[in-house]
């Protein structure tokens, strides 16, 4: 892993983790009983958000590789890739916290979990464009 790969996991953690924190303090769809079951299930999600990320970008090479339907084997494999990763780190979380980290609400919490990561998601990129400019403007 590089340093620049790290640094990202780090910041999507620490953004997961606040975004856990504040939703569980304002918002009773999301439950956190504790700042290291926070930082667990933000680091959870940072893995498999980065590394399904990833492993979309190959799959849709494979995909745009191929003569038949290329873009439609692309979009149904990207789809799969990134909606079921995060159903695997919502049900990672459950399996390993149970009471102790909870979404609730429409659809059996998932709806309240896809706010928390698209929230985690949004902010990070949004802070890695501040972070760029800042970079860019200063050299």
């Amino acid at each position: 892993m590089n340093k620049s790969t790290l640094n990202e996991l780090l910041l999507c953690s620490a953004i997961g983790t606040g975004a856990m924190l504040g939703y569980g303090a304002v918002w009773n769809w999301v439950s956190v009983d504790s700042l290291i079951m926070a930082i667990v299930s933000a680091i959870i999600m940072a893995l498999v958000l980065k590394s399904s990320v990833a492993f979309e970008k190959w799959a849709a090479d494979k995909c745009l590789s191929q003569k038949a339907l290329p873009k439609i084997k692309r979009f149904f494999s990207s789809w799969m890739i990134l909606i079921g990763s995060k159903v695997i780190a919502m049900g990672a979380i459950v399996m390993l916290f149970g009471e102790q980290v909870q979404f609730s609400g429409p659809a059996g919490g998932v709806i309240s979990f896809y706010i928390t990561i698209i929230s985690i998601v949004i902010i990070e990129s949004l802070v890695l464009k501040s972070f760029n400019k800042t970079k860019l403007a200063a050299s």
